[in-house]
């Protein structure tokens, strides 16, 4: 398993280059589209997903981190200086998030997506990090972080 400065590897999070839910197959296509309309751009995916239990349900839903995605036209396409997006894909629905990077962590066995971010979004400078701490419960997600 390779290790992300980006991304997180942990509570048995594998990377599944190829297999993708629903969702994340819409991610991954619009991302070639964009690729491929900025002066016929080749796509590569890369390694950007991984299969997590983002909900705790035991069913490993998908992490799409855009950080991963390459396009031969364009060496930012996917990024830029507040991060890139982080697509949580659970059953089909979809969450985004600006990122720094992330990680998956075990609380007493629940399941946290903890993300990295921009300094603006915490009300400090956009070189600083601060963390949101995110989890699913009933179809939800949850966290502590306003939602603009």
């Amino acid at each position: 398993m390779k290790g992300w400065i980006m991304g997180g590897v942990g509570l048995a999070a594998i990377c599944l280059p190829g297999v993708a839910a629903a969702g994340a197959d819409r991610i991954i296509a619009a991302a070639r589209e964009i690729c491929a309309n900025y002066e016929n751009g080749v796509f590569s995916q890369g390694d950007a997903l991984a299969a997590v239990d983002l909900d705790g349900d035991g069913d490993l839903d998908t992490l799409i981190d855009e950080s991963r995605f390459e396009c031969s036209s364009a060496a930012s396409m996917y990024c830029g200086s507040g991060g890139c997006m982080l697509h949580a894909v659970i059953d089909g629905q979809a969450w985004a998030f600006q990122a720094e990077g992330w990680r998956m962590i075990d609380w007493n066995g629940r399941p946290i997506l903890l993300i990295a971010r921009d300094g603006g979004w915490c009300g400090g400078a956009g070189a600083q990090i601060c963390y949101e701490a995110v989890s699913w419960s009933d179809g939800r997600m949850m966290t502590v972080m306003p939602r603009p």
